[in-house]
């Protein structure tokens, strides 16, 4: 299942492609690196295994770190992007975020896979883990961004971390939870995540009146 199928303006053939090699050199890299390691890994190889010239390697990604790693600032798609600054498409800022980043994700098997190759990188190759906790840092940049062009001055840099830091967290957690139910949709299971967490801020029944003696 497509998470863009309901979007009614599909995203232009070149950004498309552009989004598609972005990906593949990310898969790409993270499969080589599995294989043989970081050392051995060039950005020869990387582009190679991608189907494109280095030269070609160097317009989507700085390093082969930067390549397994993968495109953390792209948040959603253009017209997601474009959706969310104007306001929409809800007008609830916590909706509007779930969709914008649930329209950045791939199927949900293959989300599931990348997840799991990501563990197994981390665990091999101490370098990936620094690479992507540096990672963060672009992506709330993006995140910053998005929420300054939409929100202007109710914008606070504090404000931003902390949304970036939820809606990866939301995100990750939705994707775990599919597991092999082939029923629900990451769509759905974000949903359902971003329910549970706005029942840490939901107002409590009344005490008893044991508990209020206690």
């Amino acid at each position: 299942m497509s998470l863009l199928e309901d979007d009614p303006r599909p995203v232009g053939l070149r950004e498309q492609k552009k989004r598609q090699t972005r990906l593949e050199l990310c898969r790409a890299a993270r499969t080589l690196v599995l294989e043989r390691g970081l050392d051995a890994t060039t950005v020869e190889d990387v582009a190679l295994a991608a189907g494109v010239s280095p030269r070609t390697f160097f317009n989507y990604y700085e390093s082969k770190l930067d390549a397994v790693v993968g495109p953390v600032g792209d948040i959603g798609t253009p017209r997601t992007r474009e959706q969310f600054i104007a306001g929409g498409p809800t007008g609830v800022l916590i909706e509007d975020l779930s969709q914008l980043f649930a329209a950045g994700l791939e199927s949900e098997n293959q989300v599931l896979e990348d997840i799991s190759v990501i563990k197994e990188l981390v665990q091999a190759e101490p370098r990936v883990i620094a690479a992507f906790a540096a990672s963060g840092a672009r992506h709330e940049s993006a995140v910053s961004e998005l929420l300054y062009a939409r929100m202007g001055d109710d914008f606070t840099p504090e404000f931003a971390s902390l949304t970036a830091a939820l809606m990866s967290a939301l995100t990750m957690r939705a994707a775990l939870s599919l597991g092999g139910d082939r029923n629900r949709s990451l769509v759905d299971a974000l949903h359902e995540h971003r329910a549970m967490a706005a029942r840490l801020f939901a107002p409590t029944t009344e005490p008893t009146d044991d508990r209020r003696r206690g």
